[in-house]
């Protein structure tokens, strides 16, 4: 999977309560890139969008997958 390994942020930090609660994705500045944020640590850099959006779809199709295999299993106990 692309993109999903612990780097230390090169994010400028926050202080205070605001800087613990900081979540979502921004634009990283040096070096460009895309960086993932939660609950004030950085969760994860990609280096471009593209590689962002290749990465989270992945995951989600990963996800879809496992729903169907389990609702499949649950349904399939129960006849």
């Amino acid at each position: 999977m692309v993109g999903w390994y612990a780097r230390k942020s090169t994010v400028t930090p926050m202080t205070g309560q605001k800087a613990k609660n900081r979540t979502g994705i921004f634009h990283g500045k040096n070096p460009p890139a895309i960086v993932v944020m939660w609950r004030g640590q950085e969760i994860c850099r990609y280096g471009s969008m593209e590689e962002f959006v290749d990465s989270h779809l992945e995951v989600v199709e990963a996800l879809e997958k496992r729903q169907e295999d389990l609702l499949t299993d649950e349904y399939r106990d129960n006849t």
